[in-house]
């Protein structure tokens, strides 16, 4: 009997990362003007960004609906093997309602569905540990009780690149929007009880950097035996900014690199980037 883990799109994994840990990974839909796409599946993340800014509505996103969770737990399952199910946020979309739907219905004991509370790689990094676990022999209680540990203790910060899509999200203003753009403003949010968050704000992509290594400094979080996570919403030069003055001011254990897909890119725009990490093991 083997453990299966399973996400959605939104956890925006590396593909060879995917592949090397054998991780189901389901689509959410991102609905353009001219048709609607798995994202990943029949839009690449490079195809979307390009379909974003030459759009002049914002997308919406749609949910994996319950019956298509049903017919891959079936698949799964059917040489008795178990599932862990960790979805993106049930406070940003129905997707984990949809999951214990498909889980109720077909009232299987070897499906387990976890709420991340996250999204995007900060909910990914939890994936490929609970991933790695399972390569490694873990029994199913252990990989759950890290998952639901990491999600309580997992710290993430979002940087903003473009507040246009915050307006157009109807997150800000246009007259709040006007005055950050001309003021360079970059909000960094972060993820509380599953929803996104407003945290602070600086004017401009250096600021912005600093902000983040003297919060890490700040809270005297230990880095060396991290995995650090670091995704970027087709700005991978502003992402380069940010991982140099990290490994120059810290050592750290592994870096994965990721790119925001469709899902959560139609909310945050273009050019934000982000950081995520598990706190434990604070220097004393």
């Amino acid at each position: 009997m083997a453990i299966k883990i399973l996400t959605d799109s939104v956890a925006d994994i590396p593909e060879g990362i995917v592949k090397e840990l054998n991780i189901k990974v389901m689509p959410l839909t991102v609905n353009f003007e001219d048709g609607s796409y798995k994202d990943g599946i029949e839009i690449t993340k490079e195809k979307f960004y390009k379909k974003l800014l030459n759009s002049k509505k914002l997308p919406t996103t749609s949910q994996i609906t319950p019956g298509e969770f049903i017919e891959v737990f079936e698949e799964l399952t059917k040489n008795g093997d178990e599932i862990i199910v960790i979805l993106m946020s049930s406070c940003l979309s129905g997707t984990y309602n949809s999951a214990v739907n498909a889980k109720e219905y077909l009232q299987s004991e070897r499906i387990t569905v976890i709420d991340s509370k996250l999204v995007t790689f900060s909910q990914g990094l939890v994936v490929v540990e609970a991933a790695r676990m399972a390569a490694k022999g873990y029994h199913k209680s252990e990989i759950i009780d890290r998952v639901y540990y990491m999600i309580e203790n997992l710290e993430c910060k979002f940087i903003i690149g473009d507040i246009e899509y915050l307006k157009k999200g109807g997150r800000l203003t246009p007259s709040q929007a006007l005055i950050g753009k001309l003021l360079n403003i970059k909000p960094i949010l972060t993820m509380k009880d599953g929803k996104l968050i407003y945290d602070d704000k600086v004017r401009g992509k250096k600021k912005a950097i600093k902000w983040v290594i003297n919060w890490i400094f700040e809270n005297n979080y230990n880095l060396e035996e991290k995995t650090v996570g670091l995704f970027h919403s087709d700005n991978y030069e502003f992402l380069m900014e940010l991982r140099k003055e990290l490994e120059s001011n810290f050592d750290i254990k592994e870096i994965i690199e990721a790119k925001v897909g469709a899902v959560v890119g139609t909310h945050a725009g273009p050019g934000c980037i982000a950081i995520a990490f598990i706190k434990d093991n604070h220097i004393k």
